[in-house]
């Protein structure tokens, strides 16, 4: 029975090492990229053009104030800010009402709204308007994205051809836009993106969320421009002209995707301009969730990638070495291979994240915490395997089905 059962688990333990092998030349690969794009030099301009900044919001996020006073603060000639958010059907207030106006109307009730007008007050000198879209379906609405639709009226209103779309959490520093427009000095670049960290909540569900994002994520993405160039774009932040929106079509037209951002970048890609991947690095601020609201949140990307990319998701089995050498151990812990294999793994892949986290993202929790990533590998592992198992999503307490290519539905 004994050689029966050591039988049947060397194929698996023979499988799991091989697995892990093929990981650890993923993280060699990764921290290759990752010093590549660390010591690459950009060449600086004094290309500051006047810039819209787009900026949906939809309730109050993590230091919600902080995130949007960042943006006042601008070390930049010329910029506006302009908020969009959802409201009830009626007509649209005009964006030059002050924000504490709408707030005490019956046109929104967006808690957001005192704290644009807190901003309105604080920054005086910047020029700040507030869209409140009604979030039933208008003549002009498409799909199901109220987002992208939300967007488009604020695009419609920007008074500049150079827009800059980022997500309400984000937290930026005073050159940021100054760093971030650069490229687009060059007319072959059609959209400038940019990574970002995490900045925890506090709990253990938010540390693990903030390791993922510059000690994983990141190494994905560094991967990505090493071999082929950046075709996506990341939301939290987008830089792009007019010009490039308009010929694909406009932003409604994408309102039938979840991953908009992915979506965005792969259309201006595709239309024959690059995708530069900016040195900026924005933070990110997590909210306090429990472990069950942060796997759902998990799900819900990890579905909607491999909707949107499958051949490239199914990749992302070599990212998960540290589970398969973890495997090889539990299949036979007494194997001096087994034991060896777990502890180059776990080398190279504290390596590989100390270089896209540390180096690229700039990032203290990784610094800090790294030896918490393995348990954050195993539980991403099971988000991983849980993805193929439906496709079901829930996005701002709606249940929405995925369709091949990312398109989203009612469920």
């Amino acid at each position: 029975m004994a050689s029966l059962s050591f039988a049947a688990a060397f194929p698996l333990f023979q499988l799991a090492l091989g697995l892990a092998g093929l990981s650890c030349l993923y993280y060699l690969a990764v921290l290759f990229a990752s010093l590549k794009f660390v010591l690459h030099k950009e060449a600086s301009t004094d290309f500051t053009p006047p810039v819209s900044i787009l900026k949906p919001v939809r309730g109050i996020e993590e230091d919600f104030y902080a995130n949007l006073a960042s943006h006042c603060r601008q070390e930049y000639p010329c910029f506006e800010i302009i908020f969009g958010l959802g409201g009830p059907a009626g007509p649209e207030p005009d964006p030059s009402t002050d924000a504490s106006n709408l707030a005490a109307s019956a046109t929104a009730k967006d808690p957001a709204l005192w704290t644009i007008a807190q901003l309105q007050r604080d920054f005086p000198k910047t020029s700040i308007k507030t869209f409140v879209v009604p979030e039933s379906r208008t003549p002009n609405s498409r799909g199901v994205n109220r987002k992208m639709n939300s967007l488009q009226r604020m695009l419609e209103a920007a008074a500049y051809d150079i827009v800059v779309i980022d997500d309400a959490d984000i937290g930026v520093e005073p050159d940021y836009l100054r760093d971030l427009v650069q490229p687009l000095a060059d007319e072959r670049v059609g959209l400038v993106t940019c990574l970002y960290r995490g900045v925890p909540a506090g709990t253990l569900a938010s540390l693990l969320e903030a390791l993922g994002i510059s000690g994983d994520f990141a190494g994905q993405v560094m991967l990505a421009q090493w071999l082929e160039g950046i075709k996506f774009a990341l939301g939290a932040t987008m830089a792009t002209r007019k010009k490039q929106i308009a010929e694909i079509g406009g932003l409604a037209r994408w309102s039938d995707y979840l991953a908009d951002d992915y979506i965005l970048g792969n259309r201006i890609a595709a239309a024959g301009y690059q995708v530069h991947l900016s040195r900026v690095v924005v933070e990110t601020h997590l909210s306090h969730r429990s472990f069950s609201e942060v796997f759902r949140q998990q799900l819900r990307w990890a579905r909607t990638i491999r909707f949107a990319r499958p051949q490239g998701y199914l990749g992302l089995l070599l990212t998960f070495g540290v589970p398969f050498a973890v495997l090889a151990v539990i299949l036979r812990p007494h194997s001096a291979l087994g034991q060896g294999a777990l502890a180059l793994t776990l080398a190279v892949r504290w390596l590989a994240a100390w270089a896209c986290g540390a180096l690229v993202c700039r990032d203290g929790v990784i610094r800090n915490f790294f030896w918490l990533l393995p348990l954050r590998d195993l539980l991403a592992f099971g988000v991983w395997i849980a993805s193929f198992f439906g496709s079901q999503v829930t996005w701002r307490g709606e249940r929405f089905k995925l369709a091949p290519g990312g398109k989203i539905s009612p469920a």
